[in-house]
């Protein structure tokens, strides 16, 4: 019996995944380059197809992987090569990456500044908007629970402190950290951000509930209002601009 050209190339593309495959298996994704991670994601949901050339042009398309896994669901159907159930499985992948690292609290122990940059560095970083995060602690520093604000509309959060207060309260926080990022590449504080934060330490002190931190979030930097001593400062009052 012959082999149709189809069921070569059928072959062919099965015999790229299957090494593709062993290759994660032995290392992970290491030794992998962005578009072999797209294309070996892009293999669970597209069969018996080749997904190089579909992961070459969403790279070429938006620029990096991770503006292909920020990128909304209809934008990467429109992008060659990909269907809506491909868009929804890399849309996917991205949430679940997200609440993954949320969802890890039982493992996850903030006792100074540092402790928490490493811990919401990785999460920081995949937000495509504005997101304010509240993590509330016990005395020994364990997570209780994290909550997120977010506004999908605007760059700006509107952040409710009775919002935050109400977080608090509903559980026994002795400590709270709070973190926000900033879409335009400079972590440094708006006289907003300074406003917002002694506000809430007003707010926390007369619980007494210690404010561990607030920290801000741009790309791979960050700064910490208690490292940089913002935080003392802001106790007697706002610097003027």
């Amino acid at each position: 019996m012959s082999t149709t050209k189809d069921e070569l190339n059928a072959n062919i593309h099965a015999g790229r995944r299957q090494k593709l495959r062993d290759r994660f298996l032995a290392s992970g994704l290491d030794n992998f380059n962005e578009c072999e991670v797209l294309e070996f994601a892009l293999g669970y949901c597209i069969p018996r197809q080749d997904t190089n050339p579909a992961a070459h042009s969403l790279i070429d398309t938006f620029g990096t992987l991770p503006a292909v896994m920020d990128a909304e669901p209809a934008a990467l159907t429109r992008a060659f090569g990909i269907g809506e159930q491909a868009s929804t499985f890399l849309h996917f992948l991205k949430e679940f990456s997200v609440y993954l690292n949320k969802h890890r609290i039982n493992k996850v122990k903030i006792i100074t500044p540092q402790n928490a940059i490493d811990y919401l560095q990785p999460l920081m970083r995949a937000y495509p908007v504005e997101e304010f995060i509240v993590i509330c602690l016990d005395n020994a520093g364990n997570v209780l629970k994290i909550h997120n604000i977010t506004n999908k509309e605007l760059d700006m959060v509107h952040v409710s402190v009775r919002e935050i207060i109400a977080v608090v309260t509903s559980i026994k926080t002795a400590q709270v950290v709070l973190a926000h990022n900033h879409l335009n590449e400079n972590p440094e504080p708006s006289i907003s951000d300074m406003q917002l934060t002694r506000r809430l330490w007003l707010t926390f002190d007369n619980l007494g509930i210690k404010f561990l931190d607030h920290i801000i979030f741009a790309d791979d930097k960050n700064y910490s209002f208690h490292c940089s001593g913002l935080m003392e400062v802001l106790k007697t009052g706002v610097p003027k601009e």
